[in-house]
């Protein structure tokens, strides 16, 4: 039988939303040491002597990505619905999300102004190459994901739709299988997308030396909190204009 959908669970959405909260303050720590490696005197004549320290914090930074697609994954209940368009993001943060997360190629545009300018020949043409190699993955991702949404303009669902939704004898069950089926379908494809998130990520900083490395997760981090700062200010914005045209 269907389990009953975590989206309606006014105090999950809660434990979330303050997780995300704590989540972007260790963010901001974690650019605050990103951009003082990135402005100090580091070069490739150092680069052995600050590699460690470098290479650590490149480490912690993607952890603490990891950790909170790992954590989202496990409070949501794996609730793809919730994940596809999380409650606790900003109306602008949720224009950003592509099967759960980040969408891979947007990772180039984020290399081009902030990194774009220090990249050797070589960099530039295996960051060309991977690029064309992920879009290719998108593209199967996401019509995987659209041959699943089709499923839902066949019957059962379909008839059940037109009917306003009343169910008859015998379809109750029936009707549960296929939205189960539905939804695991779904989680498959996010999950695929999930791991080409993280294989875009290994790939790149293969072809990056450690400071273009700490330069590029410090405009990741910086989108992030950007996004989540302009996404509430909006968001404020536009319930006190709702409310100022349901006053007058």
């Amino acid at each position: 039988m269907a389990s009953t959908s975590s989206s309606k669970n006014p105090s999950l959405e809660s434990n979330i939303n303050s997780y995300y909260e704590n989540w972007l303050i260790t963010l901001q720590n974690f650019l605050e040491k990103l951009n003082a490696i990135s402005n100090s005197n580091y070069n490739d004549d150092d680069e052995e002597e600050n590699s460690s320290c470098s290479s650590e914090l490149v480490m912690q930074v993607l952890d603490h990505f990891q950790n909170y697609y790992r954590e989202i994954f496990k409070s949501t209940n794996r609730d793809v619905f919730l994940l596809i368009s999380p409650p606790w993001y900003t109306s602008l943060e949720k224009t950003f999300v592509w099967m759960a997360g980040f969408k891979p190629s947007t990772l180039f545009s984020t290399i081009n102004y902030s990194i774009g300018s220090e990249l050797t020949t070589k960099q530039a043409e295996d960051l060309k190459k991977l690029k064309a190699e992920i879009k290719r993955e998108e593209k199967i991702i996401e019509k995987g994901m659209a041959k699943v949404q089709e499923r839902v303009a066949a019957p059962p669902i379909f008839e059940v739709m037109r009917r306003g939704g009343m169910l008859i004898d015998g379809e109750v069950s029936n009707l549960e299988s296929v939205i189960d089926g539905f939804k695991q379908s779904m989680m498959s494809i996010i999950e695929t997308a999930e791991h080409l998130r993280g294989s875009t990520v290994r790939k790149m900083l293969d072809i990056l030396r450690q400071n273009q490395a700490i330069k590029l997760l410090a405009a990741v981090a910086e989108f992030h909190l950007q996004a989540r700062k302009l996404g509430l200010e909006k968001d404020i914005q536009s319930a006190k204009t709702i409310n100022d045209d349901f006053i007058y």
